[in-house]
């Protein structure tokens, strides 16, 4: 076989983001250290890496992987970019770009996309698209007069730095067949289908220790696919003013307090005041994995109010199916990736607007039964989205790639060019 594969895994995010994309990546870095032991694995990020911190909030071992950061630190200029939404793009674009002189590494680059455009120039490319970027398009993140003044230049730099190029790809996967779908329309690529991982419970839930109490579990943020805990808190403000007594509404996430973000989660933390629900900031893995066992209900609101933007709706709904997993009911808008994780009136209930999010929640907290009845077959679906069947499809898209690396001659292979960190 020669040298071991020099194989590098991307993500933009991956250190300052902990979410459902964070949680895919991760599981994957795992697959691929535990399935191709004989070749060295590193994970590229933008910024440094509290690997305890992943581990912990993501159920993740990243034990016997060597993390490589594009930047030493985050500076102040980090700072200031992330609570100027028109400079984001910037901010982006140069991201991108200073990935593409490390991909010269390794031998099999494999780089999660969402929004930041990444390029390739290594031997061997794959993408795990979280959604696919409108090519030529710039996203409008600011007013219309702002997006005039800043899309021109934007449009040149990017073409400059990180043409709009994804043939250096020879292979994508990503999460859904809504993701799938969009992949076609906006790049005419066919891509594989592997379903997040979701951490299910190997014994059944205690329905005993179930309590009145309606979870949600999502980054708190605000654009893009934000979460809508503002939405949540509403509705459930609303159900308590009609008469609804002894439940609870409990919202969990990762928090990003800066700019917008950090007051879109005091938003959300005035309107839980008087009423009875609680919001659980950075919560760890453990915490959350107790709120799902206690929970009944499951709201899922990404998504709503998106005015048609395709990339606002949620991508799959991770915390959908793990909150399935451990018998809780999901009551979750029926658009995005969420109809492929929720059999409406099966195993949970879909909405389409607030008054319907209400109703059906208000028809599970009267009829205890029905809870029971639709959360056995909640958790029996949720076996579908299973870790372990992440990892085995996940290897079965990765092993070709790999194979065709080490079979290609050591001359070819020893040829490759290579940069220090």
């Amino acid at each position: 076989m020669g040298r071991p594969l020099k194989i590098g895994i991307y993500s933009p995010f991956f250190g300052s983001t902990l979410g459902g994309g964070e949680k895919y990546l991760g599981v994957t870095a795992e697959a691929v250290r535990d399935a191709f032991p004989e070749h060295q694995l590193e994970m590229v990020t933008a910024v440094p890496v509290d690997r305890g911190l992943y581990e912990r909030t993501l159920n993740l071992d990243l034990s016997g992987i060597n993390f490589v950061s594009t930047n030493r630190r985050i500076t102040r200029l980090h700072r200031m970019l992330n609570q100027m939404p028109a400079l984001r793009l910037y901010r982006d674009l140069f991201v991108g770009a200073q990935a593409v002189s490390y991909t010269r590494a390794y031998d099999l680059f494999i780089a999660m996309v969402y929004v930041i455009p990444v390029s390739s120039q290594a031997r061997r490319s794959v993408m795990l698209c979280q959604f696919p970027y409108p090519k030529g398009r710039v996203p409008r993140r600011v007013p219309e007069p702002i997006f005039q003044v800043y899309a021109l230049p934007y449009r040149a730099l990017r073409h400059f730095l990180l043409p709009d190029d994804i043939s250096c790809f020879q292979q994508i996967v990503c999460q859904s067949q809504y993701v799938r779908e969009w992949i076609g329309r906006y790049w005419k690529r066919e891509a594989i289908v592997v379903n997040p991982p979701i951490d299910v419970p190997g014994l059944e839930p205690d329905w005993g220790r179930k309590q009145r109490v309606i979870l949600s579990v999502g980054r708190f943020f605000t654009g893009g696919h934000e979460k809508r805990h503002d939405l949540m808190a509403r509705a459930f403000r609303d159900l308590c003013d009609a008469g609804l007594t002894g439940w609870e509404l409990h919202l969990a996430g990762s928090v990003h307090r800066d700019g917008l973000n950090g007051r879109y989660f005091e938003n959300v933390r005035q309107l839980a005041e008087g009423y009875p629900i609680h919001v659980h900031p950075d919560a760890p893995y453990a915490q959350v994995q107790d709120l799902y066992r206690r929970a009944s209900i499951y709201w899922h609101a990404a998504g709503y109010e998106a005015n048609g933007d395709p990339a606002a709706q949620e991508h799959f709904g991770m915390t959908t199916a793990e909150a399935m997993g451990y018998g809780a009911v999901p009551v979750a808008i029926g658009s995005g990736g969420q109809p492929e994780v929720v059999d409406d009136g099966v195993d949970g209930f879909l909405w389409r607007d607030v008054d319907q999010l209400k109703a059906k929640t208000r028809a599970l907290v009267d009829d205890p039964q029905l809870r029971q009845q639709v959360g056995l077959r909640a958790r029996a679906a949720s076996q579908r989205f299973s870790r372990q069947r992440f990892v085995r499809q996940m290897v079965a898209a990765l092993a070709p790639v790999v194979r065709q690396l080490e079979e290609e001659p050591a001359a070819e292979r020893a040829g490759q060019p290579q940069v220090e960190h």
